[in-house]
């Protein structure tokens, strides 16, 4: 492409942002219930929490007290993350109890036993699906995060146990059931019932997406019940073959490196092409027990609810959907700043927003929502100094009713050519 080509596509692009912006701004939120906690801030452009219908998203919480003091020590940090979350759960009515799927963020993998010890000994009886990641950065230099989605008593709660796998104290339940949507704790490469884990990486793959297989097997499910997968993939050194790589992730948001290719080989035959998941593959510094993938999932039990969106500027993919609804409620894969067909990313922040978020209104309006549906959204950073520039500029897609935003930097990858990511939770306003 050359020079004039190039910059009269990025005078069109600017053009068209500038026209979506406008258009953006003029929705009006829905019905879904915004959670306030008295006494405390709320981050910019997110909300504490959001309720619809009887489910609550609670936005990432931090381990910095009422008083805007962070605890020195990292257990007390850790339990004052938890004691926000709690106060989330408790202004919608909830506690720990009705938690079911819960994400925790560390900065240091010296920490997960101290957070460990604390995690047990505050979530009390009824612990929920759990996954653990190292990561790249917090906001306000934390060292913790944790955001969760938890679920009103009046739904059946079931704990899903497969055969022979542990069980007891401290140990996270493979899933959650409720009602009829299950949520599974992460399933990393180990063998369940001997706790081996392969030393190829692609029986590693294998291997953890085998696990998820058994806990909906466990719950009378398969893999054409899983609407959302994670796969988090560690940046540390992995053995493929002759090979030894580090991953990184490309325009397109999902990861462009040797270990990618041989996971999305394996995980693509696990799923029927066209009606796959929706996906959002984010690199992390480091998982728990070394290993270097888990795939954290939700599944719905009833395969009528379940409908993959496919939408006319993207072709059907054997890895992911642009997000899969169940009920009324839309998962939804992450985007990124890649111009849909011609691989094109900017390098300025603003326009890389822009484009990601365009994106992501181009799924939702594939499956009749819009930006005021959003109940939940993580966005992930290439660096954390972003923020001033990304968060600001995110604000403005929604009027003062914000989505439960958990905010991070997911890796110490600086090459990868897109600055932040963003996966989003929608909910269909039946007002609509």
């Amino acid at each position: 492409m050359n020079l004039i080509s190039r910059r009269s596509l990025i005078i069109g692009f600017v053009l068209m942002v500038s026209i979506f912006e406008a258009q953006v701004l003029a929705q009006s939120g829905g019905p879904l219930k915004v959670i306030h906690v008295k006494g405390r801030s709320t981050p910019t452009a997110s909300s504490a929490g959001v309720l619809a219908g009887e489910t609550l998203y609670v936005a990432g919480q931090g381990g910095i007290g009422s008083n805007g003091v962070r605890p020195v020590a990292f257990q007390q940090e850790m339990n004052q993350a938890l004691r926000n979350v709690q106060g989330v759960l408790q202004a919608a009515g909830m506690d720990f109890g009705n938690v079911v799927w819960m994400h925790v963020y560390v900065v240091a993998g010296q920490d997960i036993a101290e957070m460990n010890e604390t995690y047990w000994k505050v979530i009390g009886a009824h612990a929920p699906a759990r996954t653990v990641l190292v990561v790249g950065g917090l906001p306000n230099g934390e060292r913790v995060e944790i955001s969760c989605i938890a679920v009103a008593d009046s739904l059946q709660r079931k704990i899903i146990h497969p055969l022979g796998w542990p069980q007891g104290a401290n140990v996270d339940p493979a899933g959650i059931q409720v009602g009829e949507v299950l949520y599974m704790s992460a399933q990393d490469g180990a063998n369940r019932l001997t706790g081996e884990i392969p030393k190829d990486y692609g029986a590693e793959v294998k291997q953890a997406l085998d696990n998820v297989g058994t806990i909906l097997r466990t719950a009378g499910m398969t893999m054409a019940n899983v609407v959302w997968v994670n796969p988090y993939m560690s940046s540390t050194d992995v053995h493929l073959g002759e090979q030894t790589t580090r991953g990184s992730i490309g325009h397109n948001g999902q990861v462009q490196q040797p270990q990618a290719s041989v996971m999305n080989k394996i995980y693509a035959s696990y799923f029927e092409f066209g009606n796959t998941p929706g996906r959002g593959t984010i690199q992390v510094v480091d998982l728990p027990n070394k290993t270097h993938i888990v795939f954290s999932c939700i599944a719905g039990a009833d395969l009528s609810k379940r409908k993959s969106i496919q939408i006319r500027n993207m072709k059907p993919s054997p890895t992911a959907s642009p997000g899969v609804i169940y009920g009324d409620t839309y998962y939804m894969s992450g985007k990124s700043g890649f111009i849909p067909d011609q691989g094109i990313v900017t390098q300025d922040i603003g326009l890389q927003l822009r484009q990601t978020m365009r994106n992501l209104l181009d799924d939702l309006q594939g499956a009749d929502m819009d930006f005021p549906d959003v109940v939940q959204a993580t966005v992930y950073l290439r660096e954390m100094t972003y923020t001033d520039k990304v968060v600001p500029l995110y604000r403005t897609f929604f009027n003062d009713s914000f989505p439960a935003q958990t905010l991070l930097q997911n890796s110490f990858d600086m090459n990868t050519s897109t600055g932040e990511q963003i996966s989003f939770i929608a909910v269909r306003n039946p007002k609509r």
